[in-house]
């Protein structure tokens, strides 16, 4: 076998050589072939531009009662079987506690072949360029210091196998947009979109641009307001209300659980009422996948109804563990580089009754777009940015080792862009403030807009780079804002 040769056949050879292997329980091999495109332009026009095929292997083995998981695009059988025994040896030498248990019945065999109508890599490179250049004309008569844009799409068809059988192949077209607008001595404003339908995507480059132009203008014509701080009648965009709903489902993810880091949990009193959520996968949505990496087809969850946590997100191991059946929340890593997560796909916030002038009336801020949060504890904030082993049931090792973790789940979101509201209009922006997270803080959500928008994004989940969308409606809370760290 040599570098140039099939994937399929380097996975098939892998998949024996571990179904081999006595000290293998369990093992998912995965073949990879993708045409990429990557392209940075900024405000003295395209910087970077490169188009490229990349091929690879993903393995995730059990060995010795954990997982390890590695990936490779060098596929001669040297290099594969160096891959096998790292991986192997990475299971013993994790010493898991507690043994994971996996799934060894449930057989799937399927095809997807994703939501484009159109390959995004049969459009040519130029195309790309020159529709993001022509795109950027939106914001032409805003005083920028500084733009920049990161284009990148993968055409991407893997096949996945099994030791115990399961074969599935699928086939996605996955899009996204990265783009920062700093104007000259104002705010600097920062959006991601992303989509997996394909060329499609490309015809939506247009209005993305003159949306966020246009909250540059709005934000650089308003004066800095004054600051309110303390306990806060706040409204939460669409936009905004996404980001802080996506941070709140990191808690809901049964490693999350196993670590002692989630202060939910099931039955405890989440928010209003009024407040559902479900975990679902829309067709062409950014974090959209078919079947997730443990080829396990993908289904909606509900992790919240009438304001009470229902259920948490889970991988094989860990519903098995809990008596609970997988609906494909073990995500894959953008590029495949790092072990799949348990992660939510797209989150669907119910919407409410209440109109937007509702929802502003006597409010004293309006929150557009927040920026990365950042945890309290010290602790929480180590393990999720920290190397984490490819088995969810390490977490609970960890969780043995520490306790009186008494700020989990508190953090502090970075108002990004923000006004102040008097007489239920903008009032001028506001800046360097934060909103308090804690527990409590979705109880004390008053009304729930019946306008929704859709965020997308990446979140970086020990080192791996997960997709993942959340539509949800406006909301108006009682809470307490901060001056930034």
């Amino acid at each position: 076998m040599t570098k140039s040769d099939d994937p399929i056949a380097a996975m098939e050879w892998l998949l024996d050589r571990l179904e081999d292997d006595d000290d293998v329980a369990y093992a998912e091999v995965g073949a990879v072939s993708q045409a990429k495109t990557d392209i940075v332009v900024t405000e003295d026009g395209p910087r970077d531009e490169l188009m490229f095929d990349e091929t690879g292997i993903w393995c995730r083995v059990f060995a010795n009662g954990a997982a390890d998981y590695r990936y490779t695009t060098n596929l001669n059988e040297e290099t594969l079987a160096d891959v096998a025994d790292r991986a192997v040896r990475g299971g013993k030498f994790l010493a898991q506690a507690d043994p994971a248990r996996f799934d060894q019945l449930t057989t799937h065999r399927a095809v997807h072949d994703g939501w484009a109508i159109d390959r995004i890599d049969n459009v040519p490179l130029e195309t790309k360029r020159s529709t993001i250049k022509a795109s950027l004309t939106a914001a032409a008569d805003i005083d920028l210091e500084r733009q920049w844009v990161n284009y990148a799409d993968a055409h991407v068809e893997e096949t996945a196998a099994t030791t115990t059988g399961s074969t599935v192949r699928t086939t996605l077209d996955r899009a996204s947009v990265v783009f920062t607008f700093a104007v000259r001595n104002g705010p600097t404003i920062r959006r991601h979109a992303g989509s997996t339908r394909g060329a499609a995507f490309l015809d939506e480059l247009p209005d993305m641009f003159e949306s966020v132009a246009a909250d540059a203008r709005m934000l650089t014509r308003a004066a800095t307001a004054d600051v309110p701080t303390g306990e806060t009648t706040v409204v939460l965009s669409p936009r905004a209300a996404g980001q802080l709903f996506a941070f709140v489902s990191r808690y809901l993810e049964a490693d999350m659980v196993e670590m002692g880091l989630s202060p939910y949990n099931i039955g405890d009193e989440l928010g209003p009422e009024s407040l559902s959520i479900e975990d679902t996968v829309h067709a062409g949505s950014w974090a959209a996948r078919s079947y997730d990496a443990e080829l396990r087809p993908t289904t909606p969850v509900q992790l919240a109804e009438n304001g009470t946590v229902t259920r948490y997100l889970h991988n094989t191991a860990t519903g098995v563990e809990a008596d609970e059946s997988p609906t494909g929340n073990a995500v894959h890593s953008l590029g495949f580089g790092q072990a799949p997560r348990i992660h939510a796909r797209h989150l669907e916030v119910a919407p409410g009754d209440t109109s937007r002038t509702a929802l502003r009336d006597g409010a004293d801020v309006l929150v557009e777009q927040f920026d990365e949060p950042w945890l309290r504890d010290e602790f929480e904030r180590v393990q999720r940015s920290g190397v984490m082993p490819a088995s969810a049931l390490y977490a609970r090792d960890i969780d043995r080792k520490v306790d009186n973790r008494t700020d989990r789940g508190c953090a502090e979101f970075p108002i990004a862009e923000g006004y102040r509201l008097r007489n239920s209009e903008r009032a001028g922006r506001i800046e360097g403030l934060s909103l308090a997270y804690d527990p409590s803080t979705l109880r004390k959500v008053t009304a729930i807009g019946c306008v929704r928008g859709t965020v997308t994004g990446v979140d970086e989940k020990h080192k791996s780079q997960i997709p993942y969308a959340v539509t949800a409606p406006s909301v108006r809370l009682r809470t307490r804002l901060c001056t930034q760290k």
